[in-house]
């Protein structure tokens, strides 16, 4: 009995210290070998560099719902396409630089959303944007490079 309750907490102690919430806030590995953002993509956290902070999903700042969102730029003009929470978004973007995009339309219902939509909306949207990519994540840079979010790969 008493090995049984030592493994079921080796266990535990192990499932809670492999957390995905501890982002490095200060390194993000890419990999240049990836030129695309193609993919379906959902936001897994908002990064503060100013603040040194980390907002991931609630229900107060997303009612615990997704923001999901598909890439592609095989369409011509190059597509943005998903769920901002609650309501559909549907844009056109360009690669402006390396690693940069720029969206040039982004059409989004915003009834009644929650400020995480509000938030990804807003960091599309910024002049500057950035990304860095990965096989299984995208952080996209905003506001003169001080915020970030963080989007785990569903599919490509």
């Amino acid at each position: 009995m008493r090995t049984q309750a030592t493994i079921i907490g080796l266990l535990l102690l192990g499932q809670l210290s492999c957390s995905d919430d501890n982002i490095d806030l200060s390194s993000f590995k890419d990999d240049s070998s990836i030129s695309t953002l193609n993919g379906t993509w959902r936001v897994y956290s908002f990064e503060n560099f100013t603040t040194n902070s980390v907002e991931y999903r609630t229900q107060e700042n997303s009612w615990d719902k997704y923001i999901t969102v598909t890439f592609d730029d095989t369409k011509n003009p190059k597509e943005l396409s998903g769920t901002n929470i609650t309501n559909t978004i549907l844009g056109e973007f360009d690669y402006v630089g390396q690693r940069q995009f720029k969206m040039n339309t982004l059409s989004a219902t915003q009834v009644g959303q929650p400020k995480w939509a509000d938030k990804f909306t807003d960091a599309v949207l910024d002049n500057e944007v950035s990304f860095k990519i990965n096989d299984r994540q995208l952080r996209i840079y905003y506001d003169n490079k001080t915020k970030s979010m963080t989007l785990n790969l569903m599919t490509r």
